[in-house]
């Protein structure tokens, strides 16, 4: 993903348009499940441009005080609630060649490149980057990038991967036995306690009410024999708890999610200091969720140095 972000591709001049609220475009999404899935061979790249208003102070308390501890001001995961309305938009459009259910977020990526003004719109600039030969593959994994810009200065970047078509429903199939973690190299810094309703308090909090994260009845539909949690929050408790441990503002997060997070469950988040690593992982250490690397802004500004 590191390659990808690098080259920092910009959308070439399209019209701006607002960005639409996510109920109405969750709606438009199920009709996407007529759409067959083949990539035309010059198909690399989809982009679009929206504008946002500014952010609303209500939602972001709300948003704090639902995942509590954080350090910063406006946490780096809140934008993914933007990221994600910006990037259902671009795949309702027709050139899209891909059902939007089903698909499967499986790594993320956010980092800030200047102070947020919470007084100010932004303008996104999204795109969808196809992998290289698509049009022959049968499981594919499109990129997402979503830069944030206010005043023409580039703020944010949100860089995600989303694995569509082929394969088993997460959950279900095969599944690797991972090796027992060594707990004594990680430094534990929170323990959770996720109940079983988690799923329906975030769906309220970021408008993302994919049934799966919903109700056992509705969510065994898809394959789960639980709800799940969505993966966005495990990043954002993640941060949380490494800001509050630590003192200080994280701003960068680079993740990979392992498995579901079946709810209710308990967990436990840890963070590797020097190496700038983060990992949550169940209270015996025999599963990991998530792991990744984090960068706070003493890190950064020592990196500069």
């Amino acid at each position: 993903m590191e390659g990808w972000m690098a080259q920092g591709y910009q959308a070439e001049n399209p019209p701006v348009k607002t960005l639409p609220d996510l109920p109405g475009m969750l709606l438009r999404a199920v009709g996407t499940v007529t759409r067959k899935g083949i990539v035309s061979d010059d198909l690399k790249r989809l982009t679009s441009q929206y504008s946002a208003k500014p952010i609303d102070l209500e939602h972001l308390a709300s948003y704090k005080e639902k995942i509590p501890n954080f350090v910063s001001d406006v946490p780096l995961t809140y934008f993914y609630l933007l990221a994600q309305r910006a990037h259902l938009a671009l795949m309702l459009e027709n050139d899209f060649p891909f059902p939007i259910l089903g698909m499967v977020h499986v790594a993320n990526r956010m980092e800030y490149f200047a102070p947020v003004d919470k007084k100010q719109p932004f303008t996104l600039d999204v795109q969808i980057e196809m992998p290289a030969r698509a049009a022959k593959r049968k499981r594919i994994r499109p990129m997402y990038l979503v830069d944030f810009y206010q005043d023409d200065t580039l703020v944010l970047r949100s860089s995600s991967a989303y694995q569509v078509g082929g394969g088993s429903k997460p959950g279900k199939g095969r599944e690797r036995k991972s090796p027992t973690i060594d707990l004594s190299l990680w430094q534990e810094n929170d323990a959770w306690s996720l109940p079983s309703h988690l799923g329906r308090t975030y769906a309220r909090l970021s408008g993302d009410y994919n049934p799966i994260h919903l109700h056992p009845w509705v969510s065994r539909w898809f394959g789960f024999s639980r709800p799940i949690i969505h993966g966005m929050y495990s990043v954002a408790r993640a941060q949380a708890s490494i800001e509050h441990y630590l003192g200080e503002e994280v701003t960068l997060m680079d993740v990979g999610f392992r498995r579901p997070v079946f709810l209710p469950t308990e967990l436990k988040s840890f963070h590797q200091l020097e190496e700038g690593r983060l990992m949550v992982a169940d209270t015996r250490g025999s599963r990991s969720f998530l792991e990744g690397s984090f960068e706070t802004r003493s890190m950064h500004s020592n990196k500069e140095d």
